[in-house]
């Protein structure tokens, strides 16, 4: 049975309508504390991203789980730091879940409701099953106030360790006015540092800054001449890179980066997870250094999952979610950008910008549409896969899928040849568009 509410990422819509109405964030919070109290669990640390609608729905949410768990309120505060402090909980005593109340890099007025488990990983699909049960099955849930404990960030951010930079090491860094702000504050420190995207500022969230607008922090280092820019979304677990051109560093370079890093290190990762949607040039620079890769469904509770199958350390979504387990048990931007740095510091001045693989030319574009159709029923757009697939063989790639948060059609295309690639978008939109009837 397929998920009613849970998209990829947790519970995602427009703050303050169905289904995250207060009213409805009240029974999610009850609906939460019911199944975690029939998988044994004890205490559940709940965190939020600075947009309004953060507070009130914390409030009911709160309300909702009422004296059947513990609550640990940790406060404005990055995703990771939710994560993180679940699982260290969970390991020194009583089972813990997290709650995090955020929308990651969606507009101000969208919100959403993240859970991990005792592991501090993304709740299974059979969890969030039985979650939606409970939601829909609670008419009206008994609320009652409950005593609160408080949690801070000073053990995450101790964790993280921080980094002072060397004097004439430029850099730009965008907090997109979200969850890191504060945080980032605190942990990069020293060196030549322009901020943008700070303070914390829910109604500003994303807005024109962060991760997916980075068009300001590319303005910015190159008017300042910085070596690199650094920006994360608004909930802080992901993070991407610009660097001295003004131009994107995604999250496939960055754990390449990272990799070459731990190879020169004598401590060279088992492997690196990717997934569908992860560059072949990639896969080809790793093979050629003799780690091996491999790629999941996108969505990093798959990237975990094969993590924990293989034993394997390290991991990558190109849209900046990288996982070191070493680290933490989730994506985290500000421990990549630390990680990122500190490997950039170990490589000698006069290589230290050269370590970026050839990526094949790749595309995305999205198609917007009024209702989701299953792929393979859309029998113009299976018909178009086929044809494009038999013309070019292994020289092309093709993902199509809807995204998790969005009545949104996502067609990549990745090719040997940058005109394979034009062409196999053009006649997929049309064939597209012709299914969806748009």
């Amino acid at each position: 049975m397929s998920l009613r509410y849970f998209g990829t990422d947790g519970i995602r819509g427009v703050a303050l309508r169905s289904p995250l109405t207060l009213e409805e964030v009240t029974r999610w919070g009850a609906a939460w504390a019911q199944v975690a109290l029939e998988a044994g669990v004890k205490r559940l640390v709940v965190g939020w991203d600075p947009r309004s609608s953060s507070g009130p729905m914390s409030e009911a949410f709160i309300l909702g789980v009422g004296l059947g768990l513990k609550v640990l309120v940790l406060g404005m505060a990055p995703t990771p730091a939710v994560a993180w402090n679940v699982a260290r909980l969970s390991t020194e005593g009583e089972k813990t879940w997290g709650l995090m109340i955020s929308a990651s890099h969606n507009p101000p007025d969208d919100n959403g409701l993240k859970g991990f488990n005792e592991l501090g990983e993304k709740l299974e699909e059979d969890q969030e099953r039985t979650i939606e049960l409970a939601f829909e099955e609670l008419a009206e849930p008994t609320t009652i106030s409950a005593p609160l404990a408080r949690l801070d960030l000073h053990a995450y951010l101790a964790h993280l360790e921080g980094i002072t930079l060397p004097p004439d090491f430029r850099v730009v860094i965008d907090c997109a006015h979200g969850a890191t702000a504060e945080a980032a504050l605190e942990l990069f420190r020293g060196g030549e540092i322009h901020w943008i995207g700070v303070p914390a500022d829910g109604p500003k969230i994303n807005v024109g800054v962060g991760s997916t607008h980075l068009s300001a922090l590319s303005a910015a280092v190159v008017a300042r001449s910085a070596h690199l820019g650094i920006a994360f979304d608004g909930d802080g677990d992901r993070c991407l890179l610009v660097d001295a051109k003004g131009e994107v560093v995604d999250g496939d370079q960055m754990v390449w980066l990272l990799a070459q890093d731990r190879v020169a290190c004598g401590d060279a990762p088992p492997g690196v997870v990717g997934t569908l949607m992860t560059n072949g040039g990639l896969s080809q620079a790793l093979s050629d250094a003799g780690i091996p890769f491999i790629r999941t469904a996108v969505g990093d509770k798959y990237l975990l999952r094969e993590m924990a199958k293989r034993g394997w350390d390290l991991a990558a979504e190109a849209s900046g979610h990288l996982i070191q387990k070493r680290v933490g048990p989730s994506g985290d931007g500000l421990a990549t950008a630390l990680s990122i740095l500190r490997a950039l510091l170990h490589r000698p001045i006069e290589r230290r910008w050269i370590w970026t693989f050839r990526p094949w030319p790749q595309r995305l574009v999205n198609v917007m549409a009024r209702d989701r159709k299953a792929v393979e029923t859309c029998i113009e757009l299976v018909a178009a896969m086929a044809d494009i697939e038999a013309r070019w063989g292994d020289g092309v790639r093709l993902v199509v899928r809807w995204s998790g948060t969005e009545p949104k059609l996502r067609l990549m295309v990745e090719a040997q040849e940058a005109g394979w690639v034009d062409q196999a978008l053009t006649e997929l939109e049309a064939a597209a568009r012709q299914d969806l009837a748009l």
